[in-house]
């Protein structure tokens, strides 16, 4: 069952990653994926993650690489803001998604339960607000520590990388983009009042449910933005 849902998944991934990354090889050290694209007019390039130097050539059809030095003066920074606020945005973003989608889910089946005389547990049902609250509360704070890690990630491009243009990179800068934009429109209207009402429930009406439907798109391609992000950004610090 799972393989009738991933093969296409996988199958768009990777006609995706071959249209915007091309020709790709393997580093002979440390096997982190890499572009022909990201190798300068003499066909070298430094890997990413483990610093060797690559001359990469297209023999009857395939790679080569042939490593022929290590670039042991790339700058090091001491303490990298970079990896240690990417973790907020991913930890707190899913959080904020799974406590709106909770509190819609129960708004929809206390409607359907208040149509026909019944109610559910008073107790259960004044966790919402704070459900609701908490949701904004983990969704600005993502918002705010992505902008951190654009503005450190960025840094750590020009120091580190020295602004090589890697495609895997050129895909993060692109994607931390995408998210920051999504998020803050995501966040309007998460908090504005035409999806969800002042006690934090859903506002039973054709036009919030419209609204609704944008809202978790939104949030829908972000999560799947963001974990791009983390995948891409785990394989340049730990490789495959």
């Amino acid at each position: 069952m799972l393989d009738v849902v991933w093969k296409p998944i996988n199958l768009l991934i990777n006609n995706l990653k071959r249209k915007f990354y091309g020709k790709t090889f393997y580093c002979p050290v440390c096997h982190l994926e890499l572009s022909f694209h990201d190798a300068d007019r003499d066909g070298l390039l430094v890997c990413p993650l483990c610093g060797i130097v690559i001359e990469i050539s297209d023999v009857f059809g395939h790679p080569l690489a042939v490593v022929h030095d290590v670039e042991i003066k790339r700058h090091q920074p001491k303490m990298r803001v970079h990896p240690l606020s990417t973790h907020i945005p991913i930890g707190l973003f899913p959080f904020a998604l799974l406590g709106t989608l909770f509190v819609f889910i129960v708004s929809i089946i206390q409607f359907y339960y208040s149509r026909d005389g019944y109610t559910l547990d008073v107790n259960f049902l004044r966790y919402i607000p704070s459900i609701k609250k908490m949701s904004d509360v983990f969704l600005f704070i993502s918002l705010v520590f992505s902008t951190v890690t654009i503005l450190s990630g960025y840094y750590d491009w020009y120091r580190r990388y020295e602004r090589r243009k890697y495609r895997m990179i050129t895909v993060k800068i692109y994607f931390s983009f995408i998210f920051l934009i999504l998020g803050v429109i995501a966040f309007f209207l998460q908090t504005s009042g035409f999806i969800f009402n002042m006690n934090g429930f859903l506002i039973i009406k054709a036009t919030s449910i419209v609204m609704a439907g944008l809202y978790f798109t939104i949030m829908l391609i972000n999560f799947c933005v963001i974990a791009t992000l983390g995948h891409i950004g785990g394989l340049l610090v730990f490789g495959k």
